[in-house]
């Protein structure tokens, strides 16, 4: 049997894709082999490689990808597992880093760092001339800012954030803009400051900005960015902190994840997030400071990271250095790290140890002797009390594994759209007013309220047709309200109704997965999101012409459920409508419904919180609905 084609599709300017490479060449030639293909141009030497909708093989591994390709490549049975936290996965498995704990493992980094100040500045939204790269809000963004903040809120400190807006890449003089909008952000940081950049590139940028800014890093300004992306870790100066992006990890487990569905093992919409370690922190010149103001405590931190790696140092040795008695000592060290003297030993001499055992070679007796433990036993001892792994376990398996996949396990939110996300209901009104009115009829608003709101736009089209004489023309209907409906649309924007943003926000922050399931087209939803500022937020939709019955029936919700992989039992929805409560409590979701427009409460009142607004919902500290 000949070998399986398997594609890998990463952009020009993404560092990730050799390394990614090597992970899937390491599985397969473990296994079946396959030939690789990958994307090239050389310049005529042979012929050009495109990886697109028109390409031909058994699977791929891509970066991004549309809607629009992900369906063909269906269509045609080719596995895909994507690899990028943007844009959509249309079902296929997606492999990403967790975007969670990288912000966590930054701020702890930049807190060792002792600062009084920390910041975080990421890409709010980014826009592509190329549609499969996932223009839009950055969804890695959030999730990493969501575990940065979390992680500081442990130490009683709240960084200042920064968004940058998105601007056209393609365009000369788009770098100048970001570099003043960066420049402006710098002037206002409180200084010194710990700066988390959410990837390495804005982190390059921030250095640049930096010093035309007179702004010293590390000394004012301690940076650490995420990739270790070597054109801008080594091409900067100091050289740049960053958290290794874990692309051989994350090549093996795509390469499994095809595997899987070849032999039909495959999980619909699964995510595997790669969890990293403070062994990926990557500690460079751009974070070399120690932003201690009590000239005492800097001292004793000094000796501590000096000699710790090496000694066996005492917390009492630290009294006879200096005139602070142990209490004083105990309560600086938790204001300025946020734990005490023996932690931080514990700290230095654990990230040597693991170093070692790491990047080198050593023997562990040498290693012993090297850092002073009293036997093998007790460096055994510290290293698992530590880690709950033994010294030779963690040598063996060092790598980033997967968290558990949430397929059919997970949980989310559903959102409707119209009435809950933005208020579209009167352009519909509208629309089919004009297109009744075209004809010599009238629809009254009342009435539109009563018959349509909440109903498929079929369903609607169906009941006007059975409301009316047999002169009334369906098809002119049809055309005519959905042109009017797209003018109108276009003509004036939707903006998201109170709290929505911040609801969005919080929920990606926290890596909660969310998608829309609404009654209305799918070409509607798109443009409603796009004209509201939205679509960003939502890589997983489902409409009402992709299904066969619209709300109350659950179907359209199930389906949104299927696509996001996550159980509907354990999971939420928005609503605001009598038939989109009736379609969610049908499909097992539980139910927060927005009484604005007064609906009527269904029965299944266990599956329905009321709420005034979206607003009143906690997102902040919202859990899996329990079940059983």
């Amino acid at each position: 049997m000949l070998p399986k084609t398997i594609g890998i599709r990463y952009p020009v300017w993404s560092s990730y894709g050799p390394a990614v490479l090597r992970g899937i060449t390491s599985f397969s030639e473990l296994h079946d082999p396959w030939r690789i293909v990958t994307e090239n141009d050389s310049y005529g030497e042979m012929e050009a490689v495109r990886i697109d909708r028109d390409w031909e093989g058994d699977g791929l591994v891509l970066f991004r990808a549309t809607d629009e390709e992900l369906e063909v490549f269906r269509q045609k049975g080719i596995a895909v597992v994507v690899t990028s936290s943007e844009g959509p996965a249309g079902g296929f498995p997606r492999v990403i880093p967790d975007n969670a704990a990288i912000g966590r493992l930054a701020a702890e980094h930049l807190v060792s760092c002792g600062l009084p100040h920390y910041a975080f500045i990421g890409r709010g939204e980014t826009l592509y001339l190329e549609p499969e790269h996932a223009s839009g809000t950055r969804r890695y963004t959030r999730e990493r800012l969501g575990g940065y903040k979390m992680a500081m809120a442990g130490v009683a400190k709240r960084p200042v954030v920064k968004l940058l807006t998105g601007r056209p890449l393609w365009e000369a003089g788009t770098w100048r803009e970001v570099e003043e909008e960066v420049a402006e952000f710098m002037k206002q940081l409180p200084l010194p400051c710990g700066l988390f950049a959410a990837d390495d590139a804005l982190a390059a940028v921030v250095m640049r900005v930096a010093a035309k800014c007179g702004i010293r890093v590390p000394e004012d300004c301690a940076l650490i960015g995420y990739g270790n992306d070597s054109p801008y870790c080594f091409a900067s100066v100091p050289s740049l902190s960053t958290i290794a992006h874990p692309s051989v990890e994350i090549g093996r487990l795509a390469a499994q994840r095809l595997a899987e569905q070849f032999d039909g093992t495959g999980k619909h919409g699964r995510i595997d997030r790669l969890t990293l370690t403070t062994d990926d922190i990557l500690p460079r010149g751009s974070s070399d400071t120690l932003g201690i103001p009590d000239p005492e405590i800097k001292k004793l931190v000094s000796f501590i990271r000096l000699n710790a790696p090496n000694d066996t140092v005492r917390v009492s040795e630290l009294t006879t250095m200096t005139d602070l008695s142990l209490t004083t000592i105990k309560a600086r060290f938790s204001e300025f790290l946020g734990h005490s003297p023996k932690e931080e030993i514990q700290r230095v001499r654990l990230q040597h140890l693991k170093a070692l055992l790491k990047e080198s070679r050593l023997p562990l007796p040498e290693i012993v002797d090297r850092m002073c433990f009293s036997s093998g036993q007790d460096l055994s001892r510290f290293f698992l009390r530590a880690t709950g792994q033994s010294p030779t376990d963690y040598r063996a398996g060092s790598a980033a594994q997967p968290t558990k996949d949430g397929a059919g396990e997970g949980w989310g939110v559903v959102f409707d759209l119209d009435g809950t996300l933005i208020d579209t209901e009167m352009i519909y009104y509208e629309a089919y007013r004009r297109a009744l009115e075209a004809q010599g009829f009238h629809l009254a608003p009342e009435e539109h309220e009563k018959e349509f709101t909440g109903a498929c736009n079929a369903e609607i089209e169906k009941r006007v047709a059975t409301l009316l004489p047999e002169t009334f023309d369906q098809a002119r209907f049809h055309r005519e309200w959905r042109r009017h409906f797209t003018m109108m649309l276009t003509e004036s924007p939707p903006v998201p109704l109170e709290g929505v943003i911040d609801a969005l926000e919080t929920l990606t922050e926290r890596g909660v997965p969310v998608g829309l399931a609404s009654s209305s087209d799918l070409a509607h939803i798109e443009l409603s999101l796009e004209k509201a500022g939205l679509r960003g937020y939502f890589s997983i939709l489902a409409a009402g012409d992709e299904v066969e019955r619209g709300k109350p029936d659950p179907e359209v919700y199930l389906l949104c459920c299927e696509r996001m992989g996550i159980d509907p039992l354990r999971s939420h929805s928005v609503e605001d409508s009598t038939r989109g409560v009736r379609a969610g409590v049908a499909a097992g979701l539980h139910v927060f419904l927005l009484t604005g427009g007064k609906p009527e409460v269904p029965q299944e009142k266990d599956q329905v919180s009321l709420v005034s607004s979206i607003a009143e919902v906690p997102w902040a500290c919202l859990e899996p609905r329990m079940i059983g």
